[in-house]
């Protein structure tokens, strides 16, 4: 059974989950996104725009189509009830692994990475292992003492 048809107004390239997935999550910001809500704690919008350099335009389509597919939901921020927080839902959750890949491999292959030669080596060797406390770390939101400490990345 074919699910050809649109994702949030658009039509669909191809029936190919890859197609699909980067239909959905493929542009040059919403990985993002979802990295510093995940990986980072990073909840307001004011939180997104400035790190990457994002125009904020951008920002809210990316946020509009992560919560139309429900990857993020917002919620009115009880304390600021002009402001939204966002988190990611259980659907958006299934994307931790695809992330955590993501940086590995760029660690492992970027030339000017600043993660210490002995992370990248164990990330190698021990890659079970390193995917297990990099989940454990986000899970605990302390994914930037984890960078810090055992990557190597300072702040």
């Amino acid at each position: 059974m074919s699910n050809a048809g649109s994702t949030r107004g658009r039509k669909r390239r191809s029936d190919c989950p890859i197609s699909i997935s980067l239909d959905i999550f493929g542009d040059r910001w919403s990985l993002l996104i979802l990295r510093d809500i995940m990986f980072y704690n990073r909840t307001r919008f004011s939180d997104f725009a400035p790190r990457e350099h994002i125009a904020t335009n951008i920002l809210t389509d990316r946020l509009h189509r992560l919560e139309d597919e429900g990857i993020i939901e917002k919620h009115q921020d009880s304390a600021y009830r002009n402001q939204y927080l966002y988190q990611v839902t259980e659907k958006g959750k299934e994307l931790l692994p695809a992330l955590i890949e993501l940086t590995l491999w760029g660690l492992q292959y970027d030339p000017q990475s600043l993660a210490s030669s002995g992370f990248v080596k164990r990330a190698q060797t021990e890659k079970r292992s390193v995917v297990r406390e990099m989940v454990r770390s986000i899970e605990r939101g302390e994914f930037t003492e984890y960078r810090r400490k055992e990557i190597g990345i300072p702040g």
